[in-house]
């Protein structure tokens, strides 16, 4: 289950608790059996498609500050992807 699916559930279950029917169908590729958490699902999915986050351009490297403010950008851009959330300009 990606970041992104796991924070919708978590989200859901907190706001809503027993309330929702978060079943998972069976041999699927994991759409939610109830409507309403396949509409929420897309709703989050849409909202999230929306967001792009710009991070710095990287620098020519000279020294060890140049490659340590690139590795942290790229560090920076893993850590968007895996939330789920997009890197301008990718």
């Amino acid at each position: 289950m990606d970041k992104s699916r796991e924070q919708f559930e978590a989200a859901i279950k907190q706001k809503f608790g027993d309330l929702i029917d978060q079943r998972v169908c069976k041999n699927s590729d994991g759409d939610h059996m109830a409507w309403d958490m396949q509409v929420a699902w897309w709703a989050w999915q849409e909202s999230r498609a929306a967001i792009e986050i710009k991070l710095d351009d990287k620098v020519m490297v000279e020294d060890e500050f140049d490659k340590g403010h690139n590795y942290a950008i790229d560090y920076c851009a893993e850590a968007i992807r895996a939330a789920g959330l997009k890197v301008k300009g990718e």
